[in-house]
């Protein structure tokens, strides 16, 4: 029972609460239909487009934009939806959060949520560990993913494909069937609760390599010829060749493994037991115990270190998502 209500209240938050499920599965149910109706309606008007006049082809156009704009509406407003959720509920009292009929407006601001996260846990040394670790992942997995691609795309060597098949043959192979395999080995060479059992087996990314390897078979094979008449080596080449001329790829693959590393969180959570190699996203749910020990209902608290953990990757995404479509878009079309 929730603390501060009585039984009665409770029982009438039932009530509203099943009938508020109702309004929100019939709210639902009549947009779905209505953006089904107004498409289908749209593909029979298509069909039949060279038999109505030019007004009717004018709404019809009309029709056709609003549409859009109601599902990237509809679209959005799930996508947003769980981070506006976390953000108000990082803002209750605990007593509110686990009300049963949940309240889209905090009653009151807890702003000492986050000053109580600080003090629960040891959060900058997560924060600490996280960028280490982030940091060194991604610069390991987009120098060892260049000087790859550059051997699968402009190299010439026996079994050159066939090494090139076995890469993307991991990519067929689900990540966590190699934990095991992986802790182990990380285990004897004593690398748990350690920086090289965080960062070293995710140095490599075949996915990353495969990405890399079509952006540097895109570049014509004339500007490495004259980087060669220059004199550059095989290192000049691609830092002064194909490096400038996939920026845009390279962009991409830093900023997705850099939030790849940051929302890590099954593997660190094996090889890091100690606080003091813990990551962020590992930490958060350590919230859930008192120093005790014993695990308490402080969700709020838990909201509240999870809006902290996701700040800089929100930042990050907003400062650079031109380079991250535009990577992506180019990968895509070669």
């Amino acid at each position: 029972m929730a603390e501060g209500l009585t039984e009665f209240e409770i029982r009438q938050n039932l009530g509203v609460l099943a009938s508020s499920r109702a309004s929100f599965l019939n709210i639902g149910l009549v947009a779905f239909v209505s953006v089904v109706v107004g498409f289908a309606i749209l593909a029979i008007a298509s069909y039949y487009q060279d038999k109505v006049s030019l007004q009717t082809k004018k709404n019809l156009g009309r029709l056709r934009v609003v549409l859009q704009y109601v599902v990237a509406l509809l679209v959005t407003l799930i996508m947003l939806f769980p981070i506006y959720w976390m953000v108000i509920s990082s803002l209750k009292t605990s007593t509110e959060l686990l009300l049963p009929v949940p309240t889209l407006w905090p009653r009151e601001f807890q702003w000492e949520n986050f000053p109580n996260v600080l003090n629960r846990a040891p959060f900058v040394r997560y924060l600490f560990n996280t960028l280490v670790s982030t940091f060194f992942i991604m610069v390991g997995q987009v120098v060892l993913g260049v000087l790859a691609a550059y051997g699968f795309a402009k190299g010439k060597f026996k079994g050159q494909n066939l090494l090139f098949m076995l890469v993307l043959g991991a990519l067929m192979v689900p990540i966590q069937v190699t934990f095991v395999p992986i802790y182990v080995m990380v285990s004897r060479l004593g690398w748990i609760n350690s920086f090289p059992g965080l960062i070293v087996p995710n140095l490599v990314s075949a996915y990353f390599i495969f990405m890399l390897r079509q952006a540097f078979k895109s570049v014509d094979e004339s500007y490495l010829d004259a980087g060669r008449v220059d004199g550059l080596s095989r290192i000049g080449l691609i830092w002064n060749v194909l490096v400038p001329m996939t920026k845009p790829t390279l962009i991409t693959i830093s900023i997705i493994t850099f939030i790849g590393g940051w929302n890590s969180y099954f593997w660190p959570k094996m090889v890091a037991t100690r606080d003091e190699y813990r990551t962020i996203a590992v930490g958060v749910t350590r919230l859930r115990q008192t120093f005790a020990g014993m695990e308490t209902a402080n969700y709020n608290e838990i909201m509240a270190g999870a809006v902290m953990a996701i700040i800089p990757i929100v930042l990050l995404f907003l400062v650079l998502q031109k380079y991250i479509m535009t990577g992506m878009s180019k990968a895509a079309m070669k």
